[in-house]
Parts: structure tokens; C-alpha cells; sequence
């Protein structure tokens, strides 16, 4: 149980000071690092899915930002069926891109594809007003968007590994001595109703 303290509690002070800091860190949508940390921890803080997820997450935004471009340089500008097409076109070919490991692959897809969309549209003005400046802002937010999405992977590594790996081989421990009991008093009474 103290493991579990420890983790929120290191993982609020965490949290304080990224929330505090993102903006001068270039991260752009401090969310993202909240998300993408607790959906490592919810996939069991397992570092060999690590790999798959960064890959996911960084796979998502990079099509966020082709999903965006598309709504708005391609396809009728403001137009809510533009993004419901585009969107629906990149959704589908990140999950078949991710079908090999669409466990570890595909939640960290749809958290890096939506965050990048939510971080963009603070500035989708932009695109219709200051187009030079839109071509900047959307590169820093793709950048800051990654930078967000990986530190919420790592610090579950760093964080959620360590403290919930011990404490689930304690519990599967404990487990395997309750199955091991009743199954050899089990026996007993067997052996004994034979003799």
C-alpha cells in the first residue's frame, strides 16, 4: 500500500511542476503528459509494451498534424464534415498500421492523434489570418505535443515500473500460497479417504 502512496505522491509533485514548467519547456499541452502516463500505468507498467507505445504515440500525432493539414489546406476550410473525413481516413490507417500490436499500439495512437488535434485548434485562426505563422506554430506544437506524450511514458517508467512491479509479484505471490494450501489439504483428504 505504501508503494501506491509513494507513486501519487511522487507523481503530484511531478505533475506540479511539469503543469508549472511545460510552457517554458516547449511541451505546448501539458494534458498530454497526464494521459499518456496513466494509460502506461492502466497497460501494467510493463516496459517491454514501452517501445510499442512510444511508437503509437508518436505515430498519432504525426498523423493528427496530416489530419489537421488535410481539414484545412485540402478540404473545405471550418467545415466540420472536413475534419470528420479526414479524421476518419488517418483513425483508420493508424489502426491498421497498428493491427500487429494494437494492444500497446493503438490507445497510445488515438491519445497522441486527439491531443495533437486539441493542442492545434487553440491556434486554427491562424490558418485564415497569419498563414506564415501558422506554418511555426503547427511544427512547435507537433514537436511539443511528442515532447508531452514522451515524458508521460517516461515518468511511468521511471515512476510506475519500479514501485507496481513489486508490488504485483508480491500479490501473485500471495496468490500462488492460497492456491497451494487448499490444493494439498485437498490431497490430504483424498490420500486419506483411499486408505
Amino acid at each position: 500500500m505504501w508503494r501506491k502512496l509513494l507513486l501519487a505522491l511522487a507523481l503530484g509533485i511531478t505533475a506540479f511542476l511539469w503543469i508549472w514548467l511545460f510552457e517554458y519547456l516547449g511541451a505546448k499541452a501539458f494534458w498530454v503528459t497526464m494521459i499518456s502516463f496513466a494509460f502506461f500505468i492502466a497497460a501494467g507498467a510493463d516496459l517491454k509494451k514501452l517501445p510499442w507505445m512510444v511508437l503509437g504515440g508518436v505515430l498519432g500525432v504525426f498523423l493528427g498534424m496530416v489530419t489537421f493539414a488535410v481539414s484545412m489546406l485540402v478540404l473545405p476550410t471550418y467545415a466540420k464534415i472536413s475534419m470528420a473525413i479526414a479524421g476518419a481516413i488517418f483513425i483508420l490507417a493508424g489502426t491498421l498500421v497498428s493491427l500487429p500490436k494494437a494492444f500497446e499500439m493503438l490507445p497510445m495512437f488515438l491519445v497522441g492523434w486527439a491531443s495533437f488535434l486539441g493542442a492545434i485548434f487553440r491556434f486554427d485562426y491562424l490558418i485564415m489570418e497569419k498563414a506564415i505563422e501558422a506554418n511555426s506554430r503547427v511544427i512547435s506544437t507537433l514537436v511539443g505535443v511528442v515532447v508531452s506524450l514522451l515524458f508521460g511514458l517516461f515518468l511511468g517508467a521511471l515512476l510506475g515500473t519500479p514501485l507496481l512491479r513489486i508490488t504485483r509479484e508480491k500479490e501473485v505471490a500471495e496468490k500462488r500460497e492460497e492456491r497451494a494450501i487448499p490444493d494439498s489439504m485437498g490431497g490430504d483428504l483424498i490420500g486419506q479417504g483411499k486408505a
